[in-house]
């Protein structure tokens, strides 16, 4: 129902729908401020924006960005099934791909995929389709209707981070330690992030799960290593305090990467990964001799664990 009382036309429906596509595409840029307020996108009194009152009761006036994405995306899914009902056809689909998971013969596939990789770097670097889409390796991602991904090359962490950080919102929780959906996720991007060279020690694609095999401790290093699980945590969890890492490139593995995604308790730490950076960087650049020295990095690192005795 409209402000008047009066059920709203399907061509302010699909005026409505444009103008909130709009506004989430702005908010999902790596630009976008982290708090919005949704009248800068939406004219207040347009048909918009009362399709966004009706939906929430709440003029979205100071709002984290990821929060209001997620509003967003369920305001549009529903005005895009209002407007399959009023032409008597079928919803119109999101754009892009809808979120799938792998399963557990899947994810062994995609490890297949990535040995024959090693071993032939010159072989073809797409990864199958049936191992994406088919029901034989991998299945909807039931949490997560509605929400699709779009074909994209991710250069820096910034980058995924951005785009997957608002997209994820509505469903943060059932995605955060989901193995089926970062594997599917790490494939689906695989091209637009592997490196021409892959190595087993490095940033991983596949999510391992720590319920899934008898070495926890490796496990446990490896999740915190996934390309875009890794990318996504460091810019929802570190924000502008881990600048340095979410500008390097996605598959950079450096001494300082290293150091802050090989380890559980520093990745999770609000206040060591930022100190990391604020001793051994300078703006985008590491600073002289910063891992070897007395006091650098590495001495750091053997220290850490005696002041969380005290500490």
């Amino acid at each position: 129902m409209s402000e008047s009382g009066e059920q709203p036309t399907a061509e302010n429906v699909a005026e409505a729908l444009a103008k909130l596509r709009g506004a989430r595409d702005a908010l999902m840029r790596p630009d976008a401020p982290a708090t919005v307020n949704l009248r800068e996108y939406v004219p207040e009194g347009s048909a918009a924006w009362q399709a966004f009152v009706r939906a929430w009761r709440v003029p979205g006036y100071s709002v984290r960005r990821a929060t209001m994405v997620g509003w967003l995306n369920a305001v549009i899914l529903s005005l895009e099934t209002q407007i399959g009902g009023a032409h008597e056809a079928e919803p119109s689909a999101p754009p892009g791909t809808p979120l799938r998971r792998l399963t557990a013969a899947g994810i062994a596939e995609a490890q297949a995929f990535l040995a024959r990789l090693r071993e032939r770097p010159d072989g073809d670097r797409t990864p199958p389709d049936d191992l994406l889409f088919g029901d034989r390796y991998s299945r909807a991602f039931e949490a997560g209707a509605g929400i699709a991904v779009e074909p994209r090359a991710f250069r820096t962490r910034r980058e995924a981070g951005a785009y997957l950080s608002p997209l994820l919102a509505p469903v943060r929780r059932q995605v955060l330690g989901h193995a089926g959906l970062w594997s599917w996720l790490g494939m689906y991007y695989f091209v637009g992030m592997a490196p021409a060279t892959l190595s087993p020690n490095n940033m991983t694609f596949i999510f391992e799960s720590g319920e899934d095999t008898s070495n926890a401790s490796r496990s446990d290093q490896q999740v915190y290593r996934n390309y875009l699980w890794g990318s996504w945590r460091l810019y929802e969890q570190h924000g502008e305090h881990a600048a340095f890492l979410l500008d390097q490139e996605i598959s950079s593995w450096d001494d300082l990467s290293q150091r802050s995604f090989g380890s559980r308790q520093v990745f999770s730490s609000l206040g060591i990964v930022p100190v990391l950076l604020r001793l051994y960087t300078n703006g985008t650049r590491k600073k002289r001799g910063y891992a070897h020295r007395p006091g650098g990095l590495r001495h750091l690192m053997r220290v850490l664990p005696q002041l969380e005795l005290t500490y």
